[in-house]
């Protein structure tokens, strides 16, 4: 009887203490209070052109997957990483661009790991690691939050198809203005596309945002964005042969208003963004320019109706070898084009949306028109970071 009361003691104790040894087991990573948030995005894409046979436009799959982890580390510094997944691109394969959709390949790497300083003198912020880089209204957004299925044509052809990422360090103050006004400048490693990768030539950039609010319903954003780094070998080259030298200098604008009904919990709401990007190459292109529109209105509590336009011009020097070839481009492959879209959203929650798309190309120099009926899914699992304003 004895024996059976010690043993019955000693388990109350241990009983008692494993709340007390869960909670201060921080250093073998046993508390789930120190565990990131994590979240999954997925973007599910059916879609049909009118002319073009490739196999990416034609079918469905996925079109990326994004895995988030987001803590604290320390009073000093806040984490972010993201992982990404998406069908294998032409860079990818050695062969056909096509090879990767028939053979159901994807790819993953880090698209985001970046500490963020906190706590910083004189109001000063801080990011540290790999993050998109803050070029303009589109470029800083992830996948699932574009407005469209696809990015506009100038931020595809001038600043990369795949997202434009760096790694580096990035700055940022508030300057002491009547209005919100936020001056940030980053110096990066060069890696992306549109630049010269074997360069050991960083890239630098800056960005000014100007916010207003007009009244309690409005605000108005006038930014300007800059960069400047190594030229990637065949920028904007649609037959490169002879490599490109030299640096590459992107200006960009932009200007987006949004009005939100004050009185109405999701009610009406509106967002008009427009945006200029005019890179200047020091070889190849004469001068390319590129811009697009986008409107955005939520016409019902769970619905919103997209319209979209834009063009660019690679003002490439005529080129009588590939003359042909120029009249006859491919989807994305045009010398000169302008589009216009239109999509119908459902948005029943914050963590999922369908939409259906209608985006149509023209081509400026031939005859290579082409249409693009879509159909996305997007859904998002677990705790997530709020989205750009």
């Amino acid at each position: 009887m004895k024996n059976l009361c010690i043993g019955c003691g000693v388990a109350l104790l241990l009983a008692l203490a494993v709340p007390v040894l869960a909670q201060s087991s921080t250093a073998t990573g046993v508390n789930r209070e120190f565990n990131p948030a994590i979240s999954v995005n997925a973007l599910l894409l059916g879609r049909v052109a009118d002319q073009s046979t490739e196999r990416a436009v034609n079918g469905a799959d996925l079109q990326e997957a994004e895995v988030q982890f987001t803590s604290i580390v320390d009073p000093y510094w806040k984490a972010n990483l993201i992982f990404a997944i998406h069908p294998k691109h032409a860079h990818d394969h050695d062969g056909d661009p096509d090879d990767a959709h028939e053979a159901g390949g994807y790819s993953g790497h880090v698209e985001v790991v970046y500490v963020d300083g906190q706590e910083l003198p004189a109001g000063l912020g801080m990011r540290l690691g790999k993050d998109f880089l803050p070029f303009g209204k589109h470029v800083p957004l992830h996948t699932h939050q574009f407005p469209f299925v696809d990015a506009p044509l100038a931020v595809r052809t001038f600043l990369g198809s795949h997202g434009l990422t760096e790694t580096g360090v990035r700055l940022a103050h508030g300057l002491p203005l009547p209005w919100y006004c936020d001056l940030e400048g980053y110096a990066v490693d060069g890696k992306a596309g549109i630049f010269a990768a074997e360069s050991r030539d960083a890239v630098f950039g800056a960005r000014l945002i100007n916010l207003f609010d007009l009244t309690d319903d409005a605000t108005l954003e006038v930014s300007g964005s800059w960069l400047r780094g190594p030229m990637a070998h065949d920028y904007l080259m649609l037959h490169p042969e002879d490599p490109l030298t030299g640096d590459l200098q992107v200006w960009g604008a932009d200007m987006t208003w949004k009005w939100v009904s004050s009185t109405s919990t999701h009610g009406p709401a509106m967002t008009l963004t427009g945006e200029v990007i005019l890179p200047q190459p020091d070889q190849g292109a004469e001068n390319p320019s590129g811009w697009y529109a986008i409107a955005q209105y939520r016409f019902q509590r769970n619905w919103w109706l997209g319209l979209g336009t834009g063009a660019m011009d690679r003002d490439l020097p005529h080129d009588p070898d590939h003359a042909d070839e120029e009249h006859h481009a491919g989807l994305w492959h045009w010398q000169k084009a302008s589009e216009y879209k239109a999509n119908l959203t459902w948005v029943p929650s914050e963590f999922s949306a369908l939409r259906l798309e209608v985006a149509h190309f023209k081509d400026g120099v031939g005859d290579a028109d082409d249409t693009l009926v879509s159909l996305q899914f997007n859904f998002t699992i677990g705790s997530h970071p709020a989205h750009l304003y």
